[in-house]
C-alpha cells in the first residue's frame, strides 16, 4: 500500500514539475504596437492594429503563449502613454504591463505608414492607386529585468485603391516580415525553446523594376526601351524564382542606364553593292544597374555587358532584335540578383 502510494506521489509530482517545466520554456508574449496612418498629410491612429495583428498571427502559429489582443485594446485606447514609456525603456512602465498581463516578454513598438497618391501608374477613367509606406520599429523586452532581447525595424509597402486598405496592407507586410527574426532572438534567451518554437522561414526579399534609362544610340520606332528592359528583367527575375512585386510594394527596386550600344555587320557576299543581301551581325550592349534597399536608402551598383549575333536577309534581321538583347541581358541581372531571392 505504501509503495503504492509512493509511486502515485512521485507521479503526480513529475507530472507537476513537467508542466512547471513547459510553462517556463514558453513564455507568455504581449504585444503592443500602435499604429498612425498619415493620408493627406493628416496622422489618423489605427484602431486596429495591422502590424500588431500580424506579429500575433505569427507567433500563435509559432507555438508561443499570446496576451489576448482585445486586452491591449482597451489599453492603448485608455493609457497609451504606458505604452510609449515602456518603449522608451522605463522600467516602472514595463513591470506594470507584465503585472497587467502576467506576461514574461513585452514586444512594444510603433509603427506608422504615410500614404500618396502614385500619379505615375493613374489609367484615366480607372480608381485612383494609393501607395503606403510602413516603417515598424519593435523591441523585445524581458518584463522581469527590462532587458531588451531583440530589436527590430521594417520599411516597406503596400497599394491599393484606397488610402486606408493601402495604409494597412504596408503595415500588415512589415509585420510579417519583422516576425520571424523577433521569434527566434526571443526563443534564444529561453531554456528548452525548441518545445514552443522550432524554426520559421524569414520571408525572402521582394523586388520591384523601374523603367531604365536610355542613353545610348539603341531606337526602334514605336518601341520604349527603357520600359522593355523593365518588363524583360522582371520576367527573368519570376522565371528565376524571385518574388517580384510592383515597385511601390517591394523591398529592393532594380533599375538601370544603357550607356552603350555597338553594332558589328559581315556582309556574307563582299561584292559591293550585294553586301546588304546576307550578311551577319554581332550587337551588344552595356548596362549600369542600381539595386536600391528601400529599408535602409542604400544601393548596389554594377556594370551588365551581354551581346548576342544572327543574320540579316534583305534588311529583315533574324535572333538580334533590340528584344533579343534586352532578353540576354535581363537575365545576367536576375543571375546576379540571385542572392536576394535565396534570403531567408
Amino acid at each position: 500500500m505504501k509503495r503504492w502510494f509512493l509511486s502515485c506521489f512521485l507521479i503526480l509530482a513529475l507530472l507537476v514539475i513537467g508542466s512547471l517545466v513547459y510553462s517556463q520554456s514558453c513564455p507568455t508574449v504581449c504585444v503592443i504596437i500602435p499604429e498612425t496612418v498619415i493620408i493627406n498629410r493628416i496622422p489618423r491612429p489605427v484602431p486596429d492594429p495591422a502590424a500588431e495583428t500580424a506579429v500575433i498571427h505569427h507567433f500563435l502559429n509559432y507555438g508561443f503563449h499570446v496576451v489576448d489582443q482585445a486586452q491591449v485594446k482597451f489599453l492603448r485606447m485608455t493609457d497609451p502613454d504606458i505604452v510609449k514609456r515602456a518603449f522608451e525603456g522605463d522600467l516602472t512602465a514595463i513591470r506594470a504591463l507584465s503585472d497587467r498581463f502576467a506576461a514574461d516578454v513585452l514586444v512594444i513598438g510603433e509603427a506608422v505608414s504615410t500614404v500618396e497618391v502614385f500619379e505615375a501608374l493613374q489609367i484615366p477613367g480607372r480608381p485612383r492607386i494609393q501607395d503606403g509606406r510602413a516603417r515598424v520599429e519593435v523591441r523585445a523586452i524581458e518584463a522581469r529585468t527590462g532587458r531588451i532581447l531583440a530589436a527590430e525595424a521594417k520599411h516597406t509597402g503596400g497599394i491599393d485603391f484606397t488610402a486606408e486598405l493601402a495604409g494597412k496592407k504596408s503595415l500588415q507586410r512589415a509585420g510579417d516580415k519583422i516576425a520571424c527574426q523577433l521569434a527566434r532572438e526571443i526563443a534564444q534567451k529561453y531554456p528548452f525553446s525548441s518545445r514552443c518554437f522550432e524554426e520559421c522561414q524569414i520571408s525572402p526579399s521582394t523586388l520591384g523594376v523601374l523603367p531604365f534609362e536610355n542613353q545610348s544610340s539603341a531606337w526602334v520606332r514605336g518601341l520604349d526601351v527603357g520600359q522593355l528592359f523593365a518588363t524583360t528583367t522582371e520576367t527573368a527575375l519570376s522565371e528565376r524564382g524571385c518574388k517580384t512585386a510592383q515597385v511601390l510594394a517591394a523591398d529592393f527596386v532594380v533599375t538601370g542606364v544603357i550607356t552603350e550600344w555597338k553594332e558589328i555587320a559581315t556582309p556574307a557576299i563582299n561584292i559591293p553593292g550585294l553586301d546588304w543581301i546576307w550578311r551577319g551581325v554581332v550587337v551588344w550592349m552595356t548596362v549600369d544597374v542600381r539595386v536600391l534597399d528601400l529599408n535602409t536608402a542604400e544601393f548596389k551598383a554594377y556594370q551588365v555587358t551581354s551581346n548576342i549575333s544572327g543574320i540579316e536577309i534583305i534588311g529583315i534581321r533574324f535572333g538580334c532584335s533590340l528584344q533579343d538583347l534586352a532578353r540576354a541581358v535581363s537575365k545576367q541581372i536576375a543571375q546576379r540578383l540571385g542572392w536576394q531571392c535565396r534570403r531567408r
